[in-house]
C-alpha cells in the first residue's frame, strides 16, 4: 500500500521526524528511556562480570587474594564509585517498573480501544492509567537512588 492509498498522508518529516524529540509524548519519552537503560544496564552487568572476575584472578581464576581485593575497592570505593552505583539504582528501577508498563500494554490490559486519529494526533492509548505508571516508575527511581545515595554517602 502506497502512501497515496487508503486516505494516508506522505511521511514529510522522513528521518528527521525520528530523532526530533519535540514530537515526543510522555509514552514515547519512556520507551526511548527504556531501550537506552536497557543497553545502560547490560553494560553495567558486563563491567560488573569483569570486576569480578579480576577479583578472583582474572580469566584463569588464580583465587582472590588481598591485592586483587585492595585493587577492586581502589576503584569502587570512592565518590565516582558511588555516583555511578546511584545510577545504576536510578536506571533498574525505572526499566524494571517501566517493563511492567510496557508488558501490561503489549497484553492490552492498559490500553483504550483504538480511535481514528485526528487532528491534534494525541495518542489516545495514552490514558490516565499509564501516564500515572510513568509516572510513578519515575518517582520511584528517583526515591531509590536518593536512598541508595543516603547510604552510600
Amino acid at each position: 500500500m502506497t502512501a497515496g492509498e487508503g486516505g494516508g498522508g506522505q511521511n514529510k518529516r522522513g528521518v528527521m521526524g525520528w530523532i526530533n524529540p519535540y514530537h515526543y509524548n510522555l509514552e514515547r519519552w519512556a520507551y526511548t528511556f527504556q531501550r537506552l537503560t536497557g543497553v545502560s544496564i547490560l553494560l553495567y552487568v558486563l563491567g560488573h562480570i569483569g570486576d569480578t572476575s579480576f577479583f578472583v584472578g582474572g580469566p584463569f581464576g588464580s583465587g582472590p587474594s588481598q591485592a586483587s581485593w585492595a585493587g577492586d575497592m581502589a576503584v569502587t570505593e570512592n565518590v565516582v564509585g558511588h555516583i555511578i552505583l546511584v545510577m545504576v539504582v536510578l536506571v533498574v528501577v525505572f526499566h524494571g517498573i517501566n517493563g511492567i508498563r510496557l508488558i501490561l500494554s503489549e497484553y492490552g490490559l492498559i490500553f483504550q480501544k483504538p480511535t481514528r486519529p485526528e487532528f491534534p494526533y494525541r495518542a489516545k492509548s495514552l490514558r490516565a492509567l499509564q501516564r500515572h505508571m510513568i509516572w510513578a516508575a519515575i518517582a520511584a527511581a528517583i526515591i531509590a537512588s536518593l536512598w541508595t545515595g543516603a547510604l552510600l554517602f
